[in-house]
Order: C-alpha cells, then structure tokens, then sequence
C-alpha cells in the first residue's frame, strides 16, 4: 500500500458542517491509476479461477469477466 500512497496522494476532502469526510476528490489520473490496478487484480483473479484447466490470455480473460 505504500507504493499507491507515492504515486497518488493529491486528494481533496469534502466535509460536512461536523467536518466528517463525505467525498473523496482526486485528480483524473489518480482515478486512472486506481481503475488499472483494480482491473490488474480482477484479471489476477480470473487467471486464479481458470475453468477446466485451460490457461486465458488476457483478452480470453477479460471477456470471461465480461460475461461473469
């Protein structure tokens, strides 16, 4: 986690009247960055998941997902 925490960390808090946190801002590729590494773990995931034993490219991979 601390590798995330180099690479983004230019987040803006949105609080209410209490000054509890209600939302998270972060720049575009921040958001980017998060969206490709939780892509990186699905498809880690469905590599772990192979059905019968056949062994998915990445494009094979991803279409499986798709149609989870």
């Amino acid at each position: 986690m601390n590798t995330l925490r180099k690479k983004i960390g230019h987040e803006k808090l949105i609080t209410n009247e209490k000054g509890e946190v209600e939302a998270v801002v972060i720049p575009v590729s921040d958001y980017n960055y998060l969206i490709e590494l939780l892509e990186d773990y699905g498809l880690g995931k469905a590599i772990e998941e192979v059905e019968n034993g056949k062994v998915m490219n990445r494009k094979e991979a991803l279409r499986y997902l798709e149609n989870a």
